[in-house]
């Protein structure tokens, strides 16, 4: 008996799969790679946070550049006649806002401070009421990252007080000769006049960035499987294959 030939591995192109793969695949790499470098960025950015955040407080006392995340102590007294209400900021699922008031140092200059959070009242009309400290006090607190969003401003139309925002901008909210307008402070849950914080100074961790780009990886691989699969007869090939 003449024994069966053994399978071959056929090429079994689909034109529209294999434009789909040489579009999709090298996205799906890019992203995985963007992701890694993300990752890198805020692995380097924790280490920095918890480097500085370990280090004693460093007084604000003049118009000095401060480095983000460096712990602060401050002394001085809220300016309660401005009040400023970020929008869109949520703890535990619950709408509400972020309250940023400038605190005016002993040594004569402002700096940003935001308070914490508050919940927002029940309609968009009402204003949540919030409590204001009065004479100096003793502030501790984190020098935070200003955001720069292009889709939020801290321009209000409003000439009334509080006035809501959408983001923090220093030099927008308090410019000035005698106002420390290149960062702001986070307060310290233990400060006087600190509302609800809970901050996140990293909004993504490096091992969340770390994730994602395995699933992005995951699915280029599974991308080009199903190409292998689709464009040849692979799946027969091993099935005869085995039989032999």
């Amino acid at each position: 008996m003449t024994p069966k030939s053994s399978p071959s591995l056929k090429w079994t192109p689909s034109t529209p799969l294999l434009i789909f793969t040489a579009l999709f695949f090298p996205v799906l790499i890019a992203l995985g790679v963007w992701q890694l470098d993300r990752a890198d960025e805020k692995q380097q950015m924790e280490t920095l946070l918890n480097e500085r955040q370990s280090n004693a407080p460093v007084a604000i006392n003049g118009r000095a550049l401060i480095d983000p995340y460096t712990r602060i102590i401050a002394e001085g007294e809220f300016d309660n006649s401005r009040l400023w209400l970020v929008d869109n900021r949520q703890r535990g699922g619950r709408p509400g806002y972020e309250v940023v008031q400038p605190f005016i140092l002993s040594s004569g200059p402002e700096v940003l401070v935001n308070r914490g959070w508050v919940v927002a009242p029940s309609t968009r009309e009402e204003l949540p009421v919030v409590n204001l400290v009065a004479g100096r006090q003793m502030l501790f607190g984190s020098v935070a990252v200003v955001s720069d969003h292009p889709m939020l401003s801290a321009q209000t139309d409003s000439d009334a007080w509080p006035k809501i925002i959408t983001q923090i901008v220093p030099e927008q909210m308090i410019a000035g000769d005698h106002t420390v307008t290149e960062y702001y402070v986070r307060i310290d849950a233990a400060s006087v006049g600190a509302l609800r914080t809970e901050w996140q100074p990293i909004n993504m961790s490096a091992s969340k960035h770390t994730g994602y780009a395995v699933q992005w990886f995951a699915m280029a691989l599974a991308l080009f499987i199903l190409s292998i699969f689709a464009n040849t007869n692979i799946a027969t090939w091993w099935r005869q294959r085995k039989t032999h």
